[in-house]
């Protein structure tokens, strides 16, 4: 059902028309027939978005579907949209306290140039993340993929979706995070740890020989000797995401796939280095990779079964413009990632002014990223080029 949030004047408030009962909803019809003069069902997107007063038709279709409407070239449909919960809004409470506290942008219900695109908090650092908690199935023809393509279409460079259900996570069709389930005491306490146990995973890489330990991907039971790259979940806390994310720390792996999955910046680089461009982020589709069930419960992506070993000076998936990257830029990002290196060990004041630090080095080294990729001589993206300076300190070290 498109526009099912409504607001009624008799007293009800904002409710979602498809949680009405039949009998409910076959009065608000009869009531409502002469809607316009009748005034009791407003739009609540046009309300709450823009202040602005839209009176509802309310009818039933000969198959039995509810139907609400504009008046004729008053507004386009609204897709569907869920009522917020009490839980659903201290998620985004607290993800916006964090992103903020973090020195980041953070806008509630962001809406994208579109008008139809929006995110329960838009998080803005040196990358635009859409933060979308999902606390109820998704509708047919307005999906998890579909609302992810929008919003990337609409210049966000992530979409992070979040579920405290295992039934949601495992439904849904791209990259999303699932933590553990919480009570509303627990959401809204800053000191309780939300922790990700699924869709945050960390890179293996290993030589496939019978003393690391692995199972080959092509069934060799000694090993077949090739290089092999996957991953394995991970830890880390919701806080941790949402201070990491917008700062590019960490990266969507295929997130338009049912397997994709976020990694730190340096495994999602050796990700891209050894299946190339097909899984960077932005919509591209990666080769499809099966699942299989682990002993402890996870579900994961094998090998691809028919990649070569990795030999890194026959490479032809790194762009030659790498060798040449100013070392300016390669010594930002070396400073970089040595002062946020030093955060690991400690806390309290100490960890607030070293995180000053960090910061400072990491605008410094946006900065001259943004001024690099935007000379006429450079033919990279701002991305590329980041992407770029951050492999060529990877192989120096």
């Amino acid at each position: 059902m498109h526009n099912n949030l409504i607001y009624l004047t008799d007293g009800r408030g904002k409710v979602d028309a498809t949680q009405l009962s039949d009998f409910e909803w076959a009065r608000l019809v009869a009531d409502n027939r002469d809607s316009t003069r009748r005034q009791l069902v407003k739009c609540a997107w046009c309300w709450d978005e823009d202040k602005v007063t839209h009176w509802m038709k309310t009818y039933s279709r000969t198959n039995g579907a509810r139907v609400i409407s504009h008046q004729a070239g008053e507004c386009a449909d609204h897709p569907y949209q869920s009522l917020e919960s009490d839980e659903h809004k201290a998620y985004c409470d607290r993800v916006e306290r964090v992103g903020m506290a973090e020195g980041f942008q953070a806008r509630r219900e962001a809406r994208a140039g579109d008008g139809r695109t929006r995110s329960d908090v838009l998080l803005v650092g040196s990358r635009h993340v859409s933060y979308e908690m999902q606390h109820s199935p998704f509708k047919r023809r307005y999906g998890a993929k579909e609302r992810t393509r929008r919003s990337l279409a609409a210049e966000r460079d992530a979409v992070a979706w979040h579920t405290d259900s295992g039934i949601i996570a495992g439904a849904a069709s791209v990259a999303m995070l699932r933590s553990n389930q919480a009570r509303l005491p627990q959401i809204e306490n800053p000191r309780y740890e939300l922790r990700i146990l699924g869709g945050y995973r960390k890179v293996l890489v290993w030589e496939c020989t019978s003393r690391e330990g692995h199972r080959c991907p092509r069934g060799s039971y000694a090993g077949c000797g090739a290089t092999h790259v996957d991953s394995q979940p991970g830890a880390i806390t919701l806080d941790d995401f949402i201070r990491q994310a917008p700062a590019g720390l960490v990266l969507p792996v295929r997130p338009l796939e049912r397997n994709g999955f976020w990694a730190s910046s340096r495994d999602y680089e050796i990700w891209v280095d050894h299946y190339g461009a097909a899984s960077r982020p932005r919509g591209t589709r990666a080769p499809q990779r099966h699942s299989e069930q682990q002993a402890d419960g996870h579900s994961r992506p094998t090998s691809a079964q028919d990649h070569a070993p990795a030999v890194p000076q026959q490479r032809t998936d790194v762009p030659e413009v790498v060798t040449g990257v100013p070392n300016e830029l390669i010594n930002l990002q070396r400073s970089a990632m040595g002062e946020h290196a030093k955060l690991a060990s400690l806390a309290g004041e100490a960890y607030e002014a070293q995180w000053k630090v960090w910061r400072a080095a990491a605008e410094s080294l946006h900065s001259a990223v943004t001024e690099y990729s935007a000379r006429d001589t450079v033919t990279m993206s701002r991305h590329e080029v980041e992407q770029a300076v951050k492999r060529a300190v990877r192989r120096q070290e």
